[in-house]
């Protein structure tokens, strides 16, 4: 066994989809929303005996590497590092400790970080930074369990620290820890005189920082690491890491705006939280967070920016379909400051969070005087173009009826303008599905049958492997016009005649009773047949589409699907005969061929009958 597969044997894949998104038993195994496309029933599944996992809405599925890779963004080599730590394999062929770039850059972060906390816990040059943080509630649990840090005043004190550690200045720089001088070719600290968060990603990992002067006259109160190779600010949310399992036990995740708003909150217990550093949200954060949850409430400040971004961020998880609340803080400009003065005023604040329409409807009416008809036309053209974000035609229909009474418009005027607007907004996510349901009616009208049929045919296989005598013997090479269904089919069939006593030669009892999935993969593996992408694809999307739909199926149930499949295959072989013929009489009536023409007509005839006999 390779270090490869070593690696996947270890690796408990239920375990680690569970870190990454909700997962629900499914007999044996797990079902979960799939991360990777919309979705509000779980259409993708993990095997765990198998390690495979593969999402039946959009396709995406492989093993314990192909998932991390996707979910956070990195190469193979990455995944391979990150799985062989955590299945506790030592890389002998590929070295973990090899000195590429990324290795080195989060080894920098990881010692800054380091290096930051322990002069704000020990040295005499924090006190009053300590004193500072006890001020603003903050316990030395909480200081801990975040690894909050203190840069000194010092211009090169962080780069001289690293230096000396063996780091060069160009990787200190990509790392967004220094900023180049203009004078010369030297480099100073970024981050001075600050109190210091670091920002990790899904894995606990440390990619850059978040830094608030503690200087009064400092002009910039907060300073944040620019993009790096291992910082993509757009796809990160501050505290996601210490967060996650609790936004999957609450079903709900919390959205606030800055450091200073998240930790206080985990540490009086609502640890729900993440915080967005001062931005609106992205479309690729949204994303990341529909993996713990559906169900977002967002807390930004009180003041005009904070209100401008929350309405950017409620549009933006309205068009992903997420369910979005809106929580209104009694006191205080941000949760933090709402925390520190009265806890309970927080948490009453998150349980009467209101409803986004409600919000919208409260923003727009203290701007428009809706008694006016000016005011009332623009207020409705606000509300509809927000309700048209909307994916459930069932809260359209709540929420329709819900402004005719407040703003008191008639509901059918507000329905046919909510017709007329529907027609004229068009999001960016509504064109994407649209597109791909088009693709996707346009390939299934080419009329070609083969991968949807035999993904079917392998998955009653899967089920009860007897079948494979019938499959095998009714099923000639000429029906599969696909070049991969062809291929894998060929080759299953060579090891149904070459198996011997490995099937052929066993009683149905005992084939029932076999794993025919790891019979014929060992036996490729053994005869060196190496499969494709495609073809391990469909092997496997095969086994995980048995378990989703076949699992409860009688042996009867199946004999009729299989008995279904073979007889669509065998007309639509016999359909594409006839069309051939038919051309082929034509061409040998044109060239007068009188003796080829009779040929053809009979063997047409007799296709014809064969046909009428399987309808």
């Amino acid at each position: 066994m390779n270090e490869i597969e070593e690696i996947k044997e270890k690796i408990d894949l239920g375990r680690l989809f569970a870190e990454y998104v909700k997962t629900v038993p499914a007999g044996r195994n797990f079902k979960a929303l799939c991360p990777f496309h919309n979705e509000k029933t779980p259409s993708l599944m993990i095997n765990t005996d198998k390690k495979i996992w593969r999402c039946f809405g959009c396709g995406e599925g492989g093993d314990a590497f192909t998932f991390l890779m996707k979910m956070e963004g990195i190469e193979f080599k990455e995944a391979l590092q990150q799985l062989a730590q955590r299945a506790g394999v030592t890389l002998t062929q590929y070295d973990s400790k090899e000195d590429d770039q990324k290795t080195r850059l989060y080894d920098i972060c990881s010692l800054a970080g380091r290096y930051w906390h322990k002069i704000l816990m020990d040295s005499s040059r924090a006190l009053t930074v300590r004193e500072y943080i006890k001020k603003r509630g903050l316990t030395l649990e909480t200081v801990e369990d975040f690894k909050i840090g203190y840069t000194i005043d010092a211009w090169t004190d962080t780069v001289d620290f690293l230096k000396k550690k063996g780091f060069q200045d160009e990787d200190i720089f990509l790392a967004g820890l220094t900023i180049e001088r203009q004078s010369s070719q030297s480099f100073y600290d970024r981050f001075r005189n600050r109190l210091m968060f670091p920002i990790a990603d899904l894995s606990g990992r440390v990619i850059g920082f978040g830094g608030r002067a503690l200087d009064s006259n400092d002009s910039a109160k907060y300073i944040n690491s620019p993009q790096t190779p291992i910082y993509n600010k757009s796809a990160v949310l501050f505290g996601l890491y210490q967060a996650k399992d609790a936004i999957k036990k609450e079903d709900l995740c919390i959205i606030v705006e800055g450091y200073m708003d998240c930790i206080p909150s985990h540490q009086a217990g609502v640890k729900n939280v993440v915080a967005i550093s001062g931005t609106a949200l992205t479309i690729d954060q949204i994303k990341i967070l529909k993996r713990y949850s559906n169900n977002l409430a967002i807390a930004l400040d009180m003041d005009a920016a904070g209100q401008r971004a929350a309405t950017r961020s409620i549009d933006l998880a309205l068009q992903e379909e997420m369910n979005v609340r809106v929580i209104t803080l009694p006191q205080g400009k941000d949760p933090g400051e709402c925390i520190k003065n009265n806890l309970a005023d927080w948490l009453g604040a998150i349980k009467n969070a209101q409803s986004v329409m409600e919000y919208f409807y409260h923003q727009i009416t203290q701007n428009h005087d809706i008694t006016k008809a000016n005011g009332k036309k623009e207020a409705e053209a606000f509300l509809l173009d927000k309700l048209a974000l909307f994916g459930s035609r069932v809260e359209q229909d709540h929420w329709l009826k819900y402004i005719a009474q407040k703003m008191d418009i008639s509901e059918m005027v507000l329905r046919e303008d909510m017709v007329k607007r529907t027609k004229k907004i068009e999001t960016p996510l509504k064109s994407s599905i649209r597109t791909k349901i088009e693709a996707v009616v346009k390939k299934a009208s080419l009329g070609l049958p083969d991968t949807r049929l035999f993904k079917r045919l392998l998955s009653i296989l899967w089920k009860y492997p007897p079948y494979f005598d019938q499959l095998v013997m009714q099923v000639p090479m000429s029906y599969w016009q696909d070049e991969v269904v062809a291929n894998l089919y060929k080759n299953m069939v060579l090891y149904y005649t070459e198996s011997r006593g490995q099937f052929t030669s066993l009683s149905v009892d005992e084939k029932s009773k076999l794993d025919l999935y790891d019979l014929l993969n060992g036996w490729f593996k053994k005869k060196n047949l190496i499969l494709n992408d495609e073809s391990v694809s469909l092997m496997t999307e095969s086994f995980l589409l048995f378990q989703k739909d076949l699992g409860v199926l009688s042996e009867v149930e199946l004999k009729n699907e299989l008995d279904n499949i073979i007889r669509i295959l065998a007309l639509d072989y016999l359909k594409r005969r006839i069309d051939e013929l038919s051309r082929a009489i034509s061409e040998a009536e044109m060239s007068n061929d009188r003796g080829k023409s009779d040929q053809l007509y009979l063997e047409l005839s007799e296709v014809i009958n064969q046909k009428n006999l399987l309808k």
